[in-house]
């Protein structure tokens, strides 16, 4: 299916994505990078999604023609942006993140995780937000000792030696060994969070293990995680 591109929106230096695209190259992964932003021929069609059009590695790429769309950013960021004069990272940037937001909102096809304001890939929860929606699920939760690191733009992973079992559900399928009820706690809180990719840490391997954090982000990189991801785009 190399004639439905499937486009992944990450960091340049993202080795998960980049192993990924490779792997999966002849069916039609590609690259989108902050910086093709800047490249001619992005359109957004308002009211007609199929007429937009991403720019991404080799040229231009009909929406309409898209398999689907994984993204691994919260947003672009001016460090992302070398090329850009320095003074005009900052607006720039933040121009970029609200046209790929809107952009990626009105497209038709599958997009893994859709933007959740203001984050282009699913929501950015403090671990205190997860527990809250563990806890509206009736899944068993963890004390939250630590939620966010200072200065990181993302969740912080489960301190060490909280985390067990990792389940990562990917579309319908959820990918890892875990006990039945774990893979069912897992499968709820994706949904709940309106999430097709989402990693799921508990302190157990047994049905009474407790929920102690999330990521957005699996890993594209292991190969069950990208089979995965490409059966759920089929």
């Amino acid at each position: 299916m190399a004639d439905r591109p499937l486009l992944v929106l990450a960091d340049e230096r993202d080795l998960a994505a980049r192993a990924f695209v490779a792997h999966h190259r002849s069916e039609g992964a590609r690259l989108l990078i902050p910086s093709d932003l800047s490249r001619p021929g992005w359109c957004l069609r308002v009211g007609d999604p199929g007429a937009s059009v991403a720019v991404a590695e080799d040229g231009a790429i009909a929406a309409s023609t898209l398999r689907g769309v994984i993204t691994r950013l919260a947003a672009i960021a001016p460090a992302q942006l070398p090329h850009v004069a320095e003074a005009d990272r900052d607006y720039v940037a933040s121009e970029m993140s609200a046209f790929l937001g809107a952009w990626l909102s009105a497209l038709a096809c599958p997009v893994m995780n859709r933007p959740f304001v203001p984050s282009l890939s699913g929501p950015v929860w403090r671990r205190e937000q997860w527990v809250r929606l563990a806890l509206g699920l009736d899944i068993p939760v963890a004390p939250v000792r630590l939620a966010l690191r200072p200065g990181s733009p993302m969740p912080a992973p489960p301190p060490p030696g909280e985390a067990c079992v990792r389940l990562d559900v990917i579309g319908r399928a959820v990918i890892g060994h875990g006990h039945p009820r774990l893979r069912a706690h897992a499968r709820r809180l994706a949904d709940g969070a309106g999430m097709a990719l989402l990693g799921v840490f508990f302190d157990a391997d047994d049905g009474h293990a407790r929920f102690v954090g999330a990521d957005r982000w699996p890993d594209l990189s292991d190969r069950s995680i990208g089979d995965a991801v490409m059966e759920s785009l089929s």
